[in-house]
């Protein structure tokens, strides 16, 4: 009976290990969106990506960021304009040089990767968005009364970031909510002094964060 016995038990954890293994297949799918990118746990509001993604010495571009305003601050005289709440040319290179070696530094790097300036020796590109974005205030420093605001964040924005292969097709997306700024040398929820440099050193710490949380989720 022992002879037989084992052969059975042996046979048994065969299908139910391949049992397991179908279900654990079944269920990745079920969870996969369109493209196949299945959700990852993370810090992040939204992180997926393809099976086994792996990034180890690859080339990536990272193109200019798109921006989508909106105004959510009320802060500053009457006479501000729309346009003077959003970012200027000078503005927006200085974004997209911190946005590309904040990513850089905090999730290329770990896997031995780099940034590369021409999209054509990509292994591939990333595009991110800031949406729903907006300024605390004015980043004007002619402006007097700039100096004069005083906020609980610097700005706030959703960033959304795609990467893709250098065939075109999506590996990895994630999506996250940033209250830019709350995170003054005074503590969450403490007003302090808006200007440029302010903005722009919390913009470093908030990118740095969120670059982080997305190494680890991968």
């Amino acid at each position: 009976m022992r002879r037989i016995f084992q052969p059975l038990v042996f046979i048994s954890l065969l299908f139910i290990g391949a049992c397991a293994q179908q279900s654990a297949l079944e269920e990745r799918a079920q969870n996969a969106d369109a493209d196949g990118l299945l959700p990852r746990e993370s810090g992040l509001d939204e992180v997926a990506a393809v099976f086994a993604l792996d990034l180890s010495g690859a080339a990536v571009y990272v193109e200019p960021v798109e921006i989508e305003y909106t105004k959510r601050f009320k802060t500053g005289p009457g006479t501000a304009r729309a346009r003077d709440y959003e970012l200027d040319e000078g503005d927006r290179q200085k974004l997209n040089e911190l946005l590309a070696q904040t990513f850089s530094e905090k999730f290329l790097a770990p896997r031995g990767s780099r940034l590369v300036d021409d999209p054509a020796e990509a292994d591939y590109r990333l595009q991110l968005r800031l949406e729903n974005f907006s300024l605390a205030a004015p980043l004007d420093p002619t402006a007097t009364w700039v100096w004069r605001v005083y906020t609980d964040q610097s700005a706030y924005g959703v960033l959304v970031g795609s990467l893709y292969d250098s065939d075109g097709n999506p590996v990895m997306r994630f999506r996250d909510r940033r209250d830019i700024g709350d995170n003054f040398v005074a503590g969450p929820g403490r007003f302090e002094r808006f200007n440029s440099v302010t903005f722009w050193g919390d913009m470093r710490i908030d990118m740095r964060r969120a670059f982080a949380s997305l190494d680890k989720s991968l």
